[in-house]
């Protein structure tokens, strides 16, 4: 019969399984006699069918353990991922809030700042009037004494 290829550490217990198989014969057969007949096939049917449901155990064994590692592994990496998610999200949403803040800081600076800007343009335009009163002023002193 043909067996399916299967992992070296499959191999190895193969190997281990059928030396177990053969000292099992030979003390099934205590004279050293092998059975020959019906028997005697059905008896090697029986072996190689016990040492192939061996095997076939210890490789389910190993894609169980497989997966379960992969299982573990990917698990694993999703926490890291969930973890580095929670961090950035929460370093993204402390630094929306201190733009906000900065932003609300900036307006009302803004304002103020107007504010100054119309108050002295008010006080410019003042100054200026005042100017030209006082021009007006000079005008009319040296109309004054230019008369006299």
């Amino acid at each position: 019969s043909e067996r399916p290829k299967a992992s070296s550490a499959g191999a190895v217990f193969r190997c281990q399984t059928n030396a177990r198989v053969e000292m099992m014969n030979d003390t099934m057969m205590g004279t050293g006699r092998k059975p020959t007949g019906m028997k005697g096939k059905v008896h090697d049917l029986a072996t190689t069918l016990q040492s192939q449901n061996e095997a076939l155990g210890v490789e389910k064994g190993h894609v169980h353990s497989i997966k379960s590692g992969n299982n573990n592994s990917t698990t694993g990496m999703q926490s890291q991922l969930n973890d580095v998610k929670r961090y950035f999200g929460a370093d993204i949403q402390r630094m929306l809030q201190e733009f906000e803040v900065q932003s609300s800081l900036q307006q009302a600076e803004n304002v103020r700042l107007q504010q100054q800007v119309t108050a002295l343009k008010g006080e410019k335009t003042s100054v200026h009037q005042q100017i030209i009163a006082l021009q007006r002023r000079i005008e009319e002193l040296e109309e004054e004494l230019g008369h006299e």
